[in-house]
């Protein structure tokens, strides 16, 4: 044990060394080899690299109101059914999910990146660029899963990832089946308002279209 400067063993003809003895000693001496394995310096460092990643998975589960008119959407509902195996801290998990969906909220309405004609950003700021903000992001019920992984001594998984993925297409899909009477069929992100609207206008014009050839 550590004790005052010094370096206390239970057993042996030298019960103790200091620090400084002891850091002298570790840094090795001519002629002295250490062990295989064994690197000069009281310092080490050792990492854990588990033989395959464990991800997580999840549900998610999206109810949207659709405005014909305008294109603007509002989420109504929102559900996650999660599994991060072994929670470690279930408090800081939720908040990986909570944090996540709202990211997967940005990718699905919203983080339009734009190019001109020679290819240089026109979305440089956040005035153009717009990310989700408090009035954004509904109440999340999160539900978690606790799958044990057997990849790793701990059983755990990964956890931001499931918040974030699926939202885009989860959103996108209950935008798409708001927007079933219009026969709209959509198949990017973002789904910002102009895209939304120019998506109907575009099936009406075909209806349109279809009704004076038949």
């Amino acid at each position: 044990m550590l004790d005052d400067g010094r370096v206390e063993v239970k057993t042996g003809n030298r019960r103790g060394v200091s620090l400084g003895d002891l850091a002298k000693a570790s840094q090795g001496f001519p002629g002295f080899s250490f062990a295989p394995g064994q690197t000069p310096g009281l310092e080490h460092t050792a990492y854990f690299t588990p033989p395959q990643a464990a991800y997580c998975n999840g549900t998610h589960v999206v109810e949207v109101e659709v405005d014909p008119e305008t294109g603007g959407v509002r989420i109504l509902n929102y559900a996650v059914a999660h599994d991060s195996g072994n929670l470690i801290n279930p408090l800081i998990v939720d908040g990986q999910i909570q944090g996540g969906v709202a990211h997967g909220i940005g990718n699905a309405l919203l983080e339009w990146m734009g190019y001109d004609a020679n290819a240089q950003p026109v979305t440089t700021t956040f005035a153009d660029y717009l990310l989700p903000g408090a009035c954004d992001v509904p109440h999340i019920n999160a539900v978690h899963l606790e799958t044990p992984s057997p990849l790793n001594p701990l059983g755990v998984k990964g956890a931001g990832e499931g918040g974030t993925i699926p939202a885009a297409a989860a959103i996108v899909a209950a935008i798409e089946n708001a927007l079933e009477p219009f026969g709209v069929k959509l198949h990017e992100s973002p789904m910002t308002p102009d895209r939304i609207v120019a998506a109907i206008r575009k099936r009406a014009g075909g209806r349109t279209h279809e009704s004076q050839q038949t």
